[in-house]
């Protein structure tokens, strides 16, 4: 696979609704210069951080026992549930956001999006690991900053994210973890 082709296709995967973009779009409120780039960090960073060892070292393991990735969506699914709870409640009167650096960099972290760059893009590019990496990173930064742009339109200024807002959040937060099981216990 060439270079373009390797970013159309990161890009074409990063862009879909998924745990991360959820995140990010309902950690945008109160968003300012440096708090957008210390979301776009995290995801970056937590992405690299799977990638890397998933496509160098964690391919051969997973080939041969698939229920380790079956475990990961499960750890996985459990997180995105737990986020779904947790943004349920409006924060504490004056309370800020509660969705931050931490929450995105772990369910990036956890993110099944990585483990199919990790294991199916990454290895067939033929322009080398160096090159792929730029451009993943050029990928992930549009496509953070495209959501967490969304979300800044859905919530705008206001230092909490609304009700409405809150809860169809977590209604995808919770069917990215119904679909995430379900995914782990029937492969």
């Amino acid at each position: 696979m060439n270079l373009p082709t390797f970013a159309i296709a990161v890009f074409s995967l990063l862009i879909l609704p998924g745990p991360t973009n959820a995140v990010l779009a309902m950690a945008s409120t109160a968003l300012t210069v440096r708090r957008f780039l210390s979301l776009i960090a995290a995801v970056v960073l937590a992405y690299l951080a799977t990638i890397g060892p998933v496509s160098s070292i964690a391919a051969p393991l997973l080939n041969d026992h698939p229920g380790i990735a079956s475990i990961i969506k499960l750890i996985s699914a459990i997180w995105v549930l737990y986020l779904a709870i947790k943004l349920w409640a409006p924060a504490p009167a004056g309370g800020r956001n509660r969705l931050g650096s931490v929450q995105l960099f772990i369910t990036t972290l956890l993110n099944p999006k990585a483990i199919i760059i990790g294991l199916t893009l990454v290895p067939a590019v033929e322009a080398g690991i160096p090159a792929a990496m730029v451009a993943f990173v050029c990928c992930v930064t549009v496509t953070s900053a495209i959501w967490l742009g969304l979300g800044s339109l859905l919530v705008g200024r206001r230092a909490q994210v609304p009700a409405l807002a809150r809860h169809c959040g977590c209604a995808v937060l919770v069917a990215f973890s119904v679909t995430l099981a379900i995914s782990a216990l029937w492969t």
